[in-house]
């Protein structure tokens, strides 16, 4: 695991999952050494999936959006097209709309466990799936 004090990256077994603590606000060069990370693990692993956990109610920075979308992107390029997104809703909702990426299907969970799990292997059904 990658960790910073504003969030922690890790890849495991294929998946990339990148966590954001309570209260996490990314300035532009958080923003930009955790997409640094993230494509430098996308070039020496496989990926193929991301479980991204935000466990804020903090708005999102211009940063973070930027961040968010150029690093949908990146995965989008390299072949990743299924994305986990787990937070409360408003913020899950925001999150999927910043990320709308053609080639990414973004999906919403309620906790980071059955996300991962999904990640992992999508054609389990998936109780904790939000569908509203």
């Amino acid at each position: 695991m990658e960790p910073s004090d504003r969030w922690s990256i890790r890849v495991d077994d294929g998946v990339l999952v990148v966590e954001f603590p309570h209260g996490t606000g990314l300035s532009p060069s958080d923003s930009e050494a955790l997409l640094d990370r993230w494509r430098t693990l996308a070039v020496e692993r496989r990926i193929d999936a991301v479980v991204l956990v935000v466990r804020t109610s903090r708005p999102c920075s211009d940063a973070g959006r930027q961040m968010l979308r150029l690093a949908a992107q990146a995965a989008a390029a390299r072949g990743v097209g299924r994305f986990a997104v787990v937070a409360e809703r408003p913020k899950r909702r925001y999150l999927e709309r910043t990320m709308d990426v053609k080639g990414i299907d973004a999906e919403p969970f309620n906790d980071a466990a059955t996300a991962v799990r999904w990640a992992k292997c999508p054609s389990e059904p998936t109780a904790s799936v939000v569908t509203e």
